[in-house]
């Protein structure tokens, strides 16, 4: 028998074979090759869109819009919604007011093709400034009072304002040292101050008292503006109205507190001066905060904290405070004739004014949660 005949080739099948195994082996790596850059495309989108609604609660924490988020009800929503311009994807938020000083912050983003979503949520709080002396008038230095000038420490809530409550009597005045009082005209006998008692002495008043409120300091404040004023003389302060809602990008609209009914009956600004500030007539409510030294004639009326770093001086028809002044040095000279200035203690001015230009910030913790 011819071996060589009859014997089959094994060379073809071994081919084939062979082609089969490294078939099927490009298949698996491209199989699984495809699944990772799915995996990971899922994975990137997932990133972008988590970070996306991380950005919008972020987003709505820097842009906090004080005056329609205080306007909620306990319970009430707000929100909104955000588009990217590339089309990719969508991203929205909504605030819900848990409490008087508690709000959740929920960030939502969706992919366009609705394949992946993610949303964070945050619990912000109100960051009250602290203003720790309850009197009409805190001062650490000298101070002059004349003329027909009145300091008055009963609790005065201002007229039309509603849900005001009345608390105890005040001192008119608290100073770190009562010889530093200087007194004449008609309130030689400090028949001009009203209060519980009339003056109190506070030691503990210093420089770091005056300019630090909690954990707020004096840096913070600038931080905390809503408008920035620098310095020089000021005049025609009063509520904006432009198209039937008030401006609060004119810088000299303070507010309307007159009349509390009004568009400008909550706007409540957060005023800082980077130096020495002169006013002259005009009513404004909010915050005032000054670097430098404060001088108001003209009648000029505000409602709610004024802090002033230097001096307070009052001329002609002098300057009304409604709320409560803390400065350094004050003189309160006045012109019998020509009017009288008057600083009233006010709870009610001073809660209303510092809960409305009060920033939100995450609580310090457990603030943030992953809801999906």
């Amino acid at each position: 028998m011819d071996i060589a005949r009859t014997e089959k080739g094994i060379a073809l099948p071994v081919a084939i074979f062979a082609l089969v195994v490294i078939g099927g082996l490009v298949a698996g790596g491209m199989f699984f090759g495809v699944r990772e850059q799915r995996a990971g495309l899922t994975t990137l989108k997932v990133q972008r869109v988590f970070a996306a609604a991380e950005g919008t609660v972020d987003r709505t924490l820097t842009h906090w819009n004080r005056g329609s988020y205080y306007k909620l009800s306990v319970g009430a929503i707000l929100s909104d919604t955000t588009y990217r311009d590339d089309g990719t994807l969508f991203s929205t938020s909504t605030v819900r007011r848990l409490n008087d000083l508690l709000f959740l912050i929920d960030g939502a983003a969706y992919g366009r093709d609705s394949t992946v979503a993610q949303r964070v949520g945050v619990l912000a709080g109100l960051r009250l400034l602290e203003f720790q002396h309850k009197a009409a008038l805190a001062i650490q230095g000298q101070m002059d009072i004349g003329g027909s000038a009145q300091i008055d420490g009963n609790d005065t809530p201002p007229a039309g304002w509603p849900s005001c409550s009345i608390s105890a009597p005040q001192p008119a005045i608290i100073m770190s040292d009562s010889t530093l009082l200087s007194v004449s005209g008609q309130c030689a006998d400090l028949s001009c101050l009203t209060g519980d008692p009339q003056i109190a002495v506070d030691t503990t008043i210093s420089d770091s008292s005056l300019t630090n409120f909690g954990d707020t300091d004096w840096d913070d404040l600038r931080t905390m503006a809503t408008e920035l004023l620098a310095s020089g003389t000021y005049s025609g302060i009063g509520p904006v109205i432009v198209d039937g809602a008030c401006d609060a990008n004119e810088p000299l609209n303070w507010g309307d507190p007159v009349n509390p009914s009004s568009v400008c009956g909550d706007y409540f600004p957060f005023i800082y001066a980077t130096g020495d500030l002169k006013i002259t007539g005009g009513i404004g409510q909010g915050v005032l905060v000054v670097e430098g030294d404060l001088d108001v004639q003209g009648g000029f009326e505000f409602f709610g904290p004024v802090i002033v770093r230097g001096r307070l001086r009052t001329s002609g028809t002098g300057g009304h405070f409604n709320g409560g002044v803390t400065a350094a040095n004050v003189d309160l000279e006045q012109n019998t004739v020509l009017g009288n200035a008057v600083i009233r203690y006010s709870s009610c001015a001073l809660a209303r004014a510092l809960r409305a230009t009060a920033p939100a910030v995450p609580l310090r913790e457990r603030a943030w949660v992953n809801l999906y």
